[in-house]
């Protein structure tokens, strides 16, 4: 499929996507709650492990830093004028570039959702920035949110869109469609709130604020002629999170005041009475809901709202099932619980919604401290995020196609845009925050990702790195050759003088409790229930060695026994092949250890070769895919 055919499918397909997002969004209370109901009952939220700080973790070489380069660089190329060209052309600002040079797709000037990459630009880059110690990063942002600055006031003090306020009021009218103008406003104010949030640029609080008075305006005035539920349209559920995260950050009742009128929707009551109101519904219509809700239960301490991020786990992943790749959806939409083999196709798991789950995950991860949590962001990062990231190119695939054969489709630079674009810059700035947790007693390792990091602990300062490897080989290549060991290497640094615990995650994957050495000398360490391996000491400085055994496994495609992928540890294997493979029945899958003599590629993971009815294939990791046909599912000889 080409570059134009994804472009013009995705353009036909808006307006029932949008139709079906719009059907979810007016489902919503008649009334909206009062912001006093919000935070009643208001409790302190618990929060088992806590964020490590930004700027605290950073990258050490390996794949995952690879990537984030990637898309660093690709932002770093991208000129402030064309990023902002939708902002300054609503605002009446005079741009002489030629269109051909002008960002086109999704950005075109003439596109309904123009303007949506900005935010998530901003976002990124500002991220980014603060990581790095980056001051032409940091430099660009400032550049952005002045312009923005500029935008409003041209637009009269409040408005701040790349779009026409006129699109807000189509939302009302049921005879003609718009497409998703709230979805675009929230990029813009996203990328203002990370704006301030990792760069300190307090203008970019300042925009926020006057345009949030905006949304005050529009929302008395609808609730005054009895249309309140003009609020929940034009995909606008991450506005709910984004009201909450301001109201986090300032304390400003106003932002209560819109989180409570935009808090409402049926999605939370169903998920509360135990329905599905997920399946073959638009999933990125309601993900969002749940960022959310999980931040009105962070800001406010209301029980309900954590709820609600429980129950939805539990209908998204829990009972639906899911690919291999962590992907639940085809063509945008829910697939029905354990339904996935009717839905193989070249459409399915949009990146959106991997990096939006992954999301939702973190914020479990946060409040329980289950490894559980942790063990499906790995697989998601993996066979999602990377998966979906050229690995030469940087440019996002919006979906994973999961068909036999299958191709994934690349975007371009600058001519295409889609909102999968979008979250892919942030993606890549995110590692760094899911690694490392700090809790009251301790560290905890989550991700077995190349990085160091410096903590401050209720123990003290900690210093921490670590080194991964993941296809770790004896001399003689192991006693059982379809056996490989993932080894995982930590240095500690401690300056407390009193013992803290260290907590390793005990992978889902691994095939039994990982042999962990403590400066050279074996240690048996405790396994907790919430799964993590837990060593408490006085640390000074030591090194943890750990080895996690591991073997290439089988997981069936829910809704199909008779078929299966491969996993190596949490990665998705394909198979290069442009047809599904039909194993031999009991085939031996041999490791190829190449990468331990190419220089530099150490920490590469393993390729294998697998006997099929029709010969031998070449399996590799999906994230490696760029241009074969692959395939990720396979059937075997009876």
């Amino acid at each position: 499929m080409k570059h134009t055919t994804l472009i013009s499918m995705a353009l036909v397909c808006a307006p029932f996507a949008m139709a079906s997002a719009q059907a979810l969004q007016d489902r919503a209370a008649s009334k909206p709650v009062e912001a006093q109901e919000l935070a009643a009952s208001v409790s302190q939220p618990t929060h088992v492990l806590r964020d490590a700080g930004s700027g605290r973790v950073h990258l050490a070489a390996g794949l995952f830093h690879e990537r984030r380069e990637l898309a660093k660089a690709y932002l770093l190329r991208l000129k402030n004028e064309n990023i902002l060209q939708n902002h300054l052309l609503e605002a009446g600002v005079r741009i002489d570039t030629p269109i051909e040079q002008m960002h086109q797709g999704w950005e075109s000037p003439h596109c309904q959702l123009r303007g949506h990459f900005a935010g998530h630009w901003m976002s990124s880059l500002a991220h980014f920035s603060l990581e790095d110690d980056d001051t032409i990063a940091k430099e660009r942002v400032a550049q952005a949110v002045e312009t923005l600055k500029q935008c409003q006031h041209f637009n009269g003090g409040s408005w701040v869109g790349p779009i026409p306020e006129k699109y807000f009021t189509i939302l009302e009218d049921n005879e003609r469609w718009v497409w998703s103008p709230q979805y675009t406003m929230h990029k813009t104010l996203m990328g203002l709130y990370d704006a301030y949030q990792y760069t300190g640029k307090k203008e970019a609080l300042d925009v926020a604020s006057l345009a949030t008075d905006w949304y005050i305006t529009w929302t008395d005035e609808l609730i005054e002629r009895g249309r309140s539920e003009v609020i929940y349209r034009g995909e606008c559920a991450g506005m709910l999170e984004l009201w909450a995260d301001f109201y986090g950050l300032t304390g400003d009742e106003r932002y209560l005041t819109l989180a409570s009128r935009y808090a409402m929707p049926d999605l939370f009551a169903d998920l509360l009475d135990g329905k599905d109101p997920l399946s073959n519904g638009h999933a990125n219509a309601s993900i969002p809901w749940i960022h959310g809700a999980a931040r009105l239960y962070e800001v406010t301490g209301n029980e309900r709202y954590r709820k609600v991020v429980e129950a939805f786990w539990a209908e998204a992943v829990t009972e639906r099932g899911m690919f291999a790749s962590t992907g639940n959806n085809a063509g945008e939409f829910w697939i029905p619980k354990q339904q996935f083999s009717r839905f193989l196709g070249s459409r399915t798991q949009e990146h959106c919604t991997v990096y939006n789950m992954i999301r939702v995950a973190q914020f479990l991860l946060r409040w329980t401290g289950e490894a559980r949590y942790a063990d499906y962001i790995e697989r998601a990062l993996y066979n999602g995020i990377l998966a979906q990231q050229n690995p030469q190119t940087g440019m996002v695939a919006y979906f994973l196609p999961t068909e036999p054969g299958a191709h994934k489709v690349w975007g371009s630079e600058t001519h295409d845009f889609w909102c999968c674009d979008g979250t892919m810059v942030q993606a890549q700035a995110m590692h760094e925050d899911l690694i490392y947790y700090t809790s009251s007693d301790g560290v905890s390792i989550s991700q077995f990702i190349p990085s160091s990091a410096s903590l401050e602990t209720s123990s003290g300062g900690v210093r921490i790195s670590q080194i991964v490897n993941w296809n770790k080989a004896t001399n003689d290549f192991e006693a059982h050759d379809d056996v490989t060991h993932m080894r995982l290497v930590v240095n500690v640094e401690s300056d407390s003088e009193i013992p803290w615990t260290l907590r390793i995650r005990q992978p889902e994957w691994a095939l039994n409790k990982g042999e962990l050495m403590i400066d050279g000398k074996p240690v048996d360490a405790k396994l907790s229930e919430s799964g993590f391996i837990e060593i408490t000491r006085e640390w000074k400085s030591a090194q943890i060695t750990v080895s996690f055994p591991k073997r290439i496994r089988k997981e069936a495609l829910p809704g199909d026994s008779g078929r299966f992928a491969l996993l190596d540890g949490p990665i998705v294997l394909a198979a290069i092949c442009d047809a599904e493979p039909r194993l031999l029945k009991n085939t031996k899958i041999t490791p190829m250890y190449e990468h331990l003599y190419v220089e530099g590629r150490e920490w590469q993971n393993g390729h294998f070769i697998a006997q099929t009815a029709s010969g031998a294939v070449i399996l590799k990791p999906v994230y490696e895919i760029a241009n074969e046909a692959y395939s990720i599912y396979f059937s075997e000889e009876k």
